[in-house]
């Protein structure tokens, strides 16, 4: 059996199971382990297949983000885990970008809370200069920071996430120098990062473009899902900062790309 077919036949058993082991792909196949190891590489490099415990299952399909009320109650210990481990990244007097999302919320609030207490103490750095976003929650909660501007983009409202998109959000972001940005995501692979509309692409894509440092920042419940839209490949970012449950090929995949791993406990 020739590779392209049999890795065709590798992935008709797991679509029709769902999910299946690597050793039950070896004894189907007749192959090795070694040769199924292989096939799966490819497959989910190609976005076919994802790795999971065990053995191999197929990519979780996302039509449209979940509500900003309902990220709230999801995973909140990862998140706060995530935003504390972002925190450490930010520089005195940075622009900084903060993306849509719960765990950009919370990312906000420990900026302000870090700034309050040094200037409750007198001692240490306030944090960034300026924090743009596009997300209005994230907006009213860096709003609360004692020095820094708070810069909100325009464009059209997704109101079930309190956000704007679309190219207008993403043109105005041509108009910063921006030092760091913090992209969400509510699914990626070996690939990258996807979304399920071209309002949301071009903004991702924008703001990668317009930040000297961009990373990756969810939890690794994302990671398997995927959208409609290609937005930004895994390689463009210069980190991943997600919690330790990220499966080993996603790890391997950011070693690969030079794409620095920042796992929380």
């Amino acid at each position: 059996m020739i590779p392209d077919e049999r890795r065709r036949r590798l992935l008709h058993l797991v679509e029709e199971q769902g999910s299946a082991s690597i050793a039950a792909l070896t004894e189907a196949l007749g192959v090795s382990h070694m040769t199924v190891r292989r096939d799966v590489s490819r497959l989910e490099e190609a976005g076919r297949l994802v790795s999971v415990a065990g053995g191999v299952t197929l990519p979780s399909r996302i039509a449209l983000d979940a509500t900003h009320q309902t990220k709230l109650g999801l995973r909140p210990s990862e998140k706060e885990h995530i935003a504390a481990r972002a925190a450490q990244l930010v520089g005195d007097g940075d622009v900084i970008y903060l993306d849509a999302g719960t765990t950009m919320l919370a990312l906000a609030r420990q900026l302000v809370d870090r700034a309050v207490e040094h200037a409750r103490q007198d001692t240490g750095p306030t944090g960034p200069g300026d924090i743009i976003t596009n997300d209005l929650a994230v907006a009213a909660a860096a709003g609360e920071h004692p020095t820094a501007r708070v810069h909100v983009l325009g464009g059209q409202l997704d109101s079930a996430n309190l956000s704007t998109q679309g190219p207008l959000a993403a043109a105005e972001l041509d108009e910063y120098n921006i030092d760091l940005a913090f992209v969400s995501a509510s699914s990626f692979d070996l690939r990258g990062l996807s979304v399920p509309s071209d309002a949301k692409t071009v903004v991702k894509r924008a703001l990668v473009d317009n930040a000297t440092h961009a990373y990756l920042a969810t939890d690794s419940s994302k990671y398997g899902k995927v959208a409609a839209f290609r937005a930004v490949p895994f390689g463009a970012f210069d980190g991943l900062i997600t919690d330790s449950d990220l499966p080993e090929a996603a790890r391997e995949r950011a070693r690969d790309l030079g794409v620095e791993l920042l796992i929380t406990d």
